[in-house]
């Protein structure tokens, strides 16, 4: 397994765990002005954990491998992730397209925000998912 396709599991595996937590805690009756202050609060933790357990994931991977961790994209890799992006930007313009008629349907600014949050959630998890994919099939 190489450096780029661990730290893609990596990051799978704490974005689920991040926003997984964070639409299991959030107070979803909450709308209006305490709805978007709660939001912004769980927002800033969820960042935060994610930064410093991935940050952390990465240096210890980094220490026990330093030359993958230090070797260039090759062509395949950017061929990976240029393929995966595209995936992913699919998957957010569909979702931004549905808050966009969430907000439409509801003008609740904190569903349409929590929405926006789960279209790049689901993209950014396409992204990643794809790129694995790739790799565990030579490409």
């Amino acid at each position: 397994m190489t450096f780029r396709e661990k730290i893609d599991w990596l990051t799978i595996g704490a974005i689920v765990l991040a926003f997984g937590g964070y639409a299991i805690v959030f107070p979803w009756g909450l709308s209006g002005v305490p709805a978007l202050a709660a939001q912004g609060g769980l927002l800033i933790l969820v960042a935060a954990a994610m930064t410093l357990a991935l940050t952390a994931a990465a240096v210890v991977l980094a220490i026990h491998r330093p030359r993958d961790a230090n070797a260039p994209a090759d062509e395949r890799d950017r061929d990976i992730t240029r393929r995966a992006a595209t995936r992913a930007y699919y998957v957010l313009i569909v979702g931004a397209a549905c808050c966009f008629a969430l907000g439409y349907w509801t003008a609740d600014l904190a569903a349409v925000l929590n929405g926006l949050l789960a279209a790049i959630v689901a993209a950014e998890l396409v992204r990643l998912a794809s790129q694995v994919g790739a790799y565990r099939r030579g490409g």
